[in-house]
């Protein structure tokens, strides 16, 4: 069934790309039903996993290596993929609005619904390397959803920064992944995590450093935080659906979902709670300072994240309820916001606060709908966001009620100045964008397209669902308990309620809320104070800097060892395979590698044809024509097929002779078509670096064939023995070569037919462009690109 879910949205996407939506309204509505009845039918899971069943699904793919797909639907599962089926839903519809008229809305389709099944394949996976192929999935249709406009250099340094960075966190967290499930002794997630011993066993801290390096780098945490404000660039559905509900939710998850295997140690607990906290802090100080909503929402998600990180380095029963809550609460009041923003700037051209002023009157459901978010996103009581800030407080102060004051004062504090923060940037956004009658600037904004009723629906229900969450906290408990029983892996039973008395915590939210609604009064001062500060400290610049100078030593490297000319290219790679196999050589005792040839003597024709093969090669590279170069290169093939039947290999001399001609006749086809050469001739000092080269790869080669031979080199138990008594009952072929080729040796058969596919498609499409079209980027690329992309970007 889950599996069926991911294809049905592959497939959902392909249709909607394919029946062009922007002609047709009725389309809009319908994209909402593939992640509906997801999410329909996880919620009519949730009694059952309450009760403590759990809905699993395995297909074996490649048992030997650990390697199968399955699926297991837990609590945690549950909470996760009802963000993104249920989220995804309002989005999905949300966009046929926002991309109203477009053509390219069916593209924007098809890369939602791809990371939209991906997203879900992670939260649902219980193989760790299975979860990989899902966590990368994210990565490759977020940067395809980031970069949507492509045309603008801003989205594309948005886009390539988010791969970038997500990406090689992917890389570490892969290794990372691989640590533990060798450590024990299984890939499967249910297992790791029911599982004994995993934190004494020699890979636990560098694979546990190398999950936090994939988790903090997928959920922007300190010090890479950068991407996610910079990828705001995408269009508003997807920074509502990736930055607020579901892609920097991924690193969270992970982190929950290996919360019962790996943590109760000083590097999970200290790493967690500095760079989260961290995190928290910086996110919810730079949102203060913005003037762009969409930046404003970037930064205040960058801070709720770190609150999430920092929670998930406790076990406590408070601290895992405040995760489970805030993750709830962050999708129904983030998201919605975001959609508010793009709403905005389509019916304004402009999210630009202090050009706007009076929304709430002027759109008045948008208005509603932003209120209700804002409130929430400030942790105002009643809403669900004020419920997650008081756990994460009664949290720290539970910790210093049990004699851990460092940490609970770190969480309690850090928490209130966190508080504090909320409450100013959102009181800002609520003021200056919705209540105030008049706009700072003098070119103040208007409302020229106000938005359609199907355009605020989205929104507007999912703020509802959250501000009737509180309200609703015993039908909650079904789903909140399963998941926070997860993360914990011990059933904890919640008694959540928005009312416990005139505690130290309830004191504590209220000077947060009034501390922040007095730095809320003070913002101008703040403002001044945070454009005052060097604008490496939010590490954009210092990354761009870093990419700036790996693209300058790359062309340093390329001007040192290419020279334009195919010698050149074949030289440098020739002389690097020299390199390492004369160093290898050097650590041993070449006279105990040769072979033994004592007694060996070369008979008349092998005499014949090395001789044959020697002429041919040196009547090639003497030819003074093209053809006759041919014509002696082919007789160099047919040499060497001349020695495979000398030797009893007619499968090998067959193929050789096959590809011999075929080599030929593409090589006489090809030069046909060539102007004729009139270059200069080569110098004597390139003549001679030519010949030493070739002769370093040709004598490297000889003794490479010879070291092969011998005794040495054979110690270790021949394969070809497997390949000859198994070709035939596995491979069920005779011809054991081919079925090494397409049986034993497939994925790398695959392998080489797809790079040799896509040189044929870049060789394809060099032949098909203009030559003007084609040098011209190449020449002005390097020197223009980097710099209208940084101009853009310090604009914004």
């Amino acid at each position: 069934m889950l599996l069926g879910f991911l294809a049905s949205l592959f497939i959902s996407g392909i249709l909607l790309w394919w029946s062009r939506p922007h002609n047709k309204p009725i389309i809009g509505w319908l994209s909402v039903l593939p992640p509906g009845l997801i999410t329909v039918w996880q919620v009519l899971r949730i009694p059952e996993i309450a009760a403590g069943n759990f809905y699993t699904e395995r297909w074996e793919w490649m048992p030997s290596l650990g390697l199968d797909v399955s699926f297991r639907l837990d609590g945690l599962a549950v909470l996760f993929g009802l963000i993104v089926a249920g989220v995804g839903a309002g989005v999905a519809l949300y966009t046929h609005y926002y991309l109203e008229k477009k053509p390219s809305q069916g593209y924007f389709y098809l890369a939602l619904f791809s990371f939209m099944a991906s997203m879900l394949g992670l939260v649902w996976a219980d193989n760790l390397l299975t979860l990989f192929v899902f966590w990368e999935g994210t990565s490759i249709t977020s940067y395809l959803l980031i970069g949507f406009d492509h045309e603008k250099a801003q989205a594309r340094t948005g886009a390539r920064n988010a791969l970038l960075v997500t990406g090689a966190g992917g890389l570490a967290m892969l290794v990372g992944l691989v640590l533990l499930g060798q450590s024990a002794g299984s890939y499967s997630i249910s297992q790791i995590v029911a599982a004994d011993g995993l934190r004494e066993s020699a890979y636990y801290s560098v694979a546990v450093v190398l999950i936090f390096v994939g988790a903090f780098t997928k959920s922007a945490q300190f010090p890479f935080h950068f991407w996610l404000p910079g990828a705001m660039s995408a269009p508003t559905p997807a920074s509502a659906y990736l930055h607020s509900a579901t892609m920097v939710k991924a690193g969270i998850f992970l982190l929950a979902r290996m919360h019962p295997a790996l943590s109760d140690t000083p590097l999970w607990f200290w790493g967690l709670l500095i760079f989260g906290g961290i995190t928290m802090l910086i996110g919810a100080f730079f949102a203060i300072g913005k003037y762009d909503i969409k930046a404003l929402l970037a930064y205040a998600t960058v801070s709720q994240l770190g609150i999430l990180t920092m929670l998930l380095a406790f076990g406590s029963e408070y601290a895992v309820l405040a995760a489970v809550v805030g993750v709830l609460a962050h999708a129904l009041y983030k998201g919605p916001l975001f959609l508010v923003a793009g709403i905005v700037d389509h019916a304004t051209g402009t999210r630009d606060m202090s050009r706007l002023a009076g929304l709430l009157r002027a759109i008045p459901l948008t208005g509603l709908a932003a209120v209700l978010g804002i409130v929430s996103m400030a942790g105002l009581p009643p809403t669900f966001g004020f419920l997650a800030k008081e756990l994460l407080l009664e949290n720290g102060w539970e910790m210093i009620g049990h004699g851990e004051t460092l940490a609970g004062w770190l969480v309690f504090g850090g928490g209130a100045i966190a508080g504090a923060l909320f409450v100013a940037y959102s009181l800002t956004l609520l003021w200056e964008v919705f209540l105030r009658r008049k706009a700072d600037a003098t070119d103040a904004a208007h409302v020229h397209h106000p938005p359609s009723f199907g355009f605020v629906l989205a929104p507007l229900v999912l703020v509802l669902l959250g501000t009737a969450a509180p309200f609703l906290l015993g039908p909650l408990a079904l789903l909140i308990d399963p998941a926070a029983t997860a993360i914990s892996n011990e059933t904890i039973h919640s008694h959540l309620a928005l009312w416990h008395g005139f505690t130290p915590v309830l004191i504590t939210s209220l000077i947060a809320i009034g501390s922040g609604t007095l730095l809320f009064l003070g913002r101008a001062h703040f403002r001044r104070l945070l454009a005052s500060l060097p604008k490496n400290l939010q590490g954009d610049l210092l990354f761009e800097q870093g990419l700036r100078g790996l693209y300058s030593l790359a062309r340093r490297t390329t001007r040192l060892v290419q020279d334009h000319t195919l010698a050149g290219h074949a030289a440098v790679v020739l002389l690097v395979a020299v390199v390492p196999v004369v160093a290898a050589l050097s650590y041993t005792s070449i006279s105990e590698l040769l072979p033994d040839l004592t007694g060996e003597v070369l008979t008349g024709p092998e005499m014949i044809m090395a001789l044959l093969l020697v002429i041919a090669a040196w009547a090639t590279v003497r030819a003074k024509s093209r053809m006759s170069a041919i014509i002696s290169l082919g007789v160099v093939g047919v040499t060497v097929t001349l020695f495979y039947v000398f030797f009893s290999a007619p499968d090998l001399a067959l193929t050789q002779l096959l590809i011999e001609v075929l080599t030929l006749v593409l090589l006489v086809l090809v030069f046909y078509k060539l102007p004729d050469d009139k270059r200069p001739p080569q110098g004597r000092l390139r003549q001679a670096g030519i010949v030493f080269v070739s002769f370093c790869a040709g004598v490297v080669g000889f003794v490479l064939v010879l070291f092969n031979s011998s005794e040495a080199m054979n110690a270790g138990t021949a394969i070809s023995g497997y390949f000859t008594d198994n070709s035939v009952p596995l491979g069920h072929g005779a011809n054991i070569v081919n079925v090494i080729l397409v049986d034993f040796r497939a994925f790398d058969t695959m392998g080489e037919i797809t790079v040799l596919a896509v040189a044929a498609l870049g060789g394809y499409a060099l032949l098909r462009a203009p030559a003007a079209r084609l040098l011209s980027p190449l020449l002005n690329e390097a020197n223009t690109t980097e710099a209208e992309e940084m101009e853009e970007t310090d604009r914004a």
